[in-house]
């Protein structure tokens, strides 16, 4: 029997890999030791030159600073991107991981020599630092200097500060470390005729979309039962890290988990609990879908294997070029510059495809502003999923491309509550332009299936991801929690979430330990429906105003990610503090599965 393509032994001419050697050639370059020395005697020359001084500088000398702390930051992205790039691609190399191990311990050291600029301007009196953030010399870093103001209260001593990232290095990132390399390792083995005897987690994923629904049972189970065989490992490091990141909370003074966030974006954290519990309100879809997938199915009902089981009527192989080309037919249909953008990631090699043996699970866009082209690591494994998941990393690359036009690292490397946005924007511009083009009763019902899970996922399971590790976070207060109180805290979530329209398996209440987000970015998955419930807002703007909406949406990519997320949602004329945003979007959802159900034989 042929192998499904997913399912193929690795291909040492792989087309797909993406070139990292505009970075550095090799992690043996020349170049990585001479931009760490370089980095190195920049941060101390600056710090010998200006220590002290900052607050006293005239404003055109302090912008000729920031600029050097800009070009700092540039050098320093540039060198954990390479590295993190290198090691995700492939886990297994002494090469790969030392380098990572190395630049993650020794770019820290090199930040706290200049993090005495940012801890000087914010210990200045408000009214200097009022004209200061004024001053037209200054005009490219003030809302950089916003950020900086609102965040002071919760900054620390110059000592201190550097005494949390060298901690850092040997608990929050080492944890998430061993997280990363102990899954990557693991292998799942199925006794199915016509598949591999063993296979990667990302391809033991597509097996539970596409397979029979015995082999959808067999890749589920064994996935989260090889998860759950290393529990010891993994929840040491899950508590490991609530406990690491409680510490600095309360050293930082944040009254709320989500306070770090909310305070960078000028959002009070009681606005993303209107979210939270917008969405929670709505449990009643989620329920509404999984029934009529189970008559889709002809099942009773669904299966903690059969929620991703795939919906018929359509193909269920989609070759990678194929899903190239339906990405990038969204992207220009929508904006000929989006479109132009997207091409390049292409047809420059800015894209790791496949999945293969030593690469880590998942998706993602690294991007450095304008210090690198953005890179996108995808496992391809020939599914309608698949496509969305490449459009949505590659709505986070178009983003990153267009912001890092008019904005320095300075400005543009942070996280905030819009970076999911463009993202979901472009996978669902992709998922409309498919079902407008479609009139296959059969396919389009997939279709409308795939977007409806795929809200699901972002904005359903998101809150209650979100919900688990505000739980999790107050009951590792108390002390250590066992294997099996995480499982029932997730478990908790999941069956408020579902209801009676899924009966819960053995191994459904592991399913928390899959989710990497929840090391590598605490309490972010809710930004996941932050930009899914906002994107359907834009649609419906798009909608009502056509082509005139385009410049709009433009002009928030070109912002980058330097304003706060109510500045930013202003140009749009949106406010994300109001409480009907969230549920105007919910009826979004409510209209595709109403279309659903009309569509599946009662």
């Amino acid at each position: 029997m042929t192998l499904h393509p997913a399912l193929e032994s690795d291909a040492s001419d792989e087309p797909y890999h993406w070139d990292l050697t505009r970075l550095y050639a090799a992690p043996d370059d020349p170049r990585i030791e001479q931009d760490l020395e370089g980095a190195r005697k920049l941060a101390k020359s600056l710090k010998a030159a200006y220590a002290g001084q900052v607050a006293a500088l005239p404003p055109a000398e302090l912008r000729l600073l920031l600029d050097r702390c800009d070009h700092l930051a540039a050098t320093l992205a540039r060198l954990f991107g390479y590295a993190y790039l290198l090691f995700s691609a492939d886990t297994q190399p002494e090469a790969n991981k030392n380098l990572y191990a190395r630049i993650q311990g020794e770019l820290p050291d090199i930040r706290q020599e200049a993090v005495f600029v940012e801890l000087e301007l914010q210990r200045m009196p408000d009214e200097a630092f009022a004209r200061l953030q004024a001053d037209p010399a200054l005009s490219v870093y003030r809302d950089h200097l916003g950020r900086l103001r609102r965040l002071a209260a919760h900054a620390l001593d110059e000592s201190s500060e550097k005494i949390l990232a060298m901690k850092d290095v040997t608990s929050g990132q080492a944890w998430t470390q061993l997280y990363f390399e102990t899954t990557a390792d693991l292998r799942v083995r199925l006794n199915l005729p016509g598949h591999p005897e063993e296979m990667t987690i990302s391809q033991a994923y597509a097996i539970r979309e596409i397979g029979a629904r015995e082999e959808r049972e067999a890749a589920y189970n064994e996935t989260l039962r090889l998860h759950a065989q290393q529990a010891r490992v993994l929840t040491f490091v899950y508590n490991a890290l609530f406990e690491n990141w409680r510490h600095n909370i309360a050293l930082r003074g944040y009254a709320h988990p989500l306070a770090p966030l909310c305070v960078e974006e000028d959002l009070a954290p009681e606005a993303l609990e209107v979210l939270l519990d917008a969405v929670e309100s709505q449990h009643a879809l989620v329920q509404r879908y999984f029934r009529a997938k189970a008559r889709l199915l002809g099942l009773p009902v669904v299966m903690g294997h059969d929620i991703r089981a795939v919906i018929p009527g359509s193909s269920t192989f989609i070759s990678f070029d194929e899903g190239r080309d339906i990405v990038l037919d969204s992207f220009s249909s929508f904006s000929e510059d989006m479109g132009n953008v997207a091409r390049g990631f292409f047809d420059d090699r800015y894209i790791d495809a496949f999945s293969r043996t030593g690469k880590r699970a998942g998706a993602y866009c690294l991007s450095a502003g304008p210090v690198f082209h953005p890179y996108l690591f995808l496992n391809y494994n020939f599914t309608l999923k698949d496509v969305i998941v490449m459009a949505h990393e590659m709505g986070h690359g178009v983003h990153n491309v267009i912001g890092g036009r008019h904005h320095n690292i300075t400005n543009a490397d942070r996280m905030t509550l819009f970076m999911e946005t463009p993202s979901t924007f472009a996978e669902t511009l992709t998922f409309e332009r498919l079902l407008a083009l479609e009139v296959r009763p059969g396919v389009r019902q997939a279709l409308l299936g795939s977007q409806i899970e795929s809200a699901i996922l972002k904005i359903f399971k998101a809150v209650a991801l979100t919900r688990f590790q505000l739980v999790a976070y107050a009951r590792r207060h108390a002390g250590h929690l066992a294997a099996a109180a995480y499982c029932q805290i997730w478990e908790d979530r999941i069956a408020a979430m579902y209801g009676d329209s899924v009966q819960l398996g053995a191994w459904d209440r592991w399913e928390w330990v899959t989710f990497h987000h929840v090391l590598s970015h605490p309490f972010y998955d809710y930004a996941y429906a932050f930009g899914q419930l906002l994107v359907y807002a834009l649609l419906r703007q798009h909608r009502a105003e056509g082509r005139a909406f385009v410049p709009k949406y433009l002009s928030l990519l070109e912002a980058g990610t330097s304003l706060p997320i109510g500045a930013l949602l202003a140009k749009v004329d949106l406010d994300p503090r109001r409480p009907t945003l969230w549920l105007e979007g919910l009826a979004y959802v409510e209209e595709l599965i109403s279309e659903f159900e009309a569509s599946v034989t009662p």
